[in-house]
């Protein structure tokens, strides 16, 4: 049958209208796969004895505030802008003894990067943690201290805590924002390619 108009074949009555390049768009927005983009995944880094774990969604700690040497109290919000890597480490740990020199030279690479280092002591004394990173030769390590383990604290503890450690060493990485994005359990070199690789990931969104 034709179109007595324009001569062209009849349009089917079952046939459905094709949507115009508006409503082509509209329906294109308002789906959800479209609306939600995908969440860019960190690169891989892991140490000798695990791998980085990432946390979905991301915990905010930017409330939080850390204890130094001296005494003062610095908040992690103080921070933002910038990826944090907050390592926790005590001096009865050994894995920690060899990581606190890589900690060290990441420190003073950190100056010209976009992200900043803060170790968090577990030991009981400010005194007792200055000696020994004497003893290290690492005195010129800027360290806190969470004496009272408030900050972070083990699966025996009768307090719940922001952080938890699974082990010793343990290292959470914060993004641009201090929200707390994943952690890695034990010793790992973080002033190699691959961890700084990582850091990096966590700090572009803040440009």
């Amino acid at each position: 049958m034709s179109d007595t108009k324009n001569g062209g074949p009849a349009p089917k009555p079952d046939a459905a209208p094709s949507p115009t390049r508006r409503q082509a768009l509209a329906l294109t927005l308002l789906s959800p796969m479209a609306s939600v983009p995908a969440l860019a995944q960190p690169p891989l880094f892991a140490g000798p004895a695990s791998q980085f774990v990432q946390l979905d969604p991301p915990e905010d700690a930017g409330s939080l505030a850390l204890t130094d040497l001296a005494g003062k109290s610095k908040p992690l919000s103080a921070y933002r802008g910038k990826a944090i890597l907050l390592n926790f480490w005590a001096s009865w740990c050994p894995p920690c003894r060899r990581e606190l020199p890589i900690l060290r030279r990441l420190q003073a690479r950190a100056a010209h990067e976009p992200f900043v280092v803060l170790p968090v002591s577990l030991d009981k004394s400010a005194a007792t943690v200055t000696a020994y990173l004497k003893r290290l030769g690492l005195a010129d390590l800027s360290t806190f201290i969470d004496a009272a383990g408030t900050v972070a604290s083990g699966p025996k503890s009768t307090q719940p805590t922001p952080f938890a450690l699974y082990g010793m060493p343990m290292t959470y990485v914060l993004d641009h924002e201090a929200r707390s994005v994943g952690y890695l359990v034990g010793e790992a070199d973080w002033d190699s390619p691959e961890g700084l690789k990582l850091l990096r990931f966590y700090a572009r969104a803040a440009g």
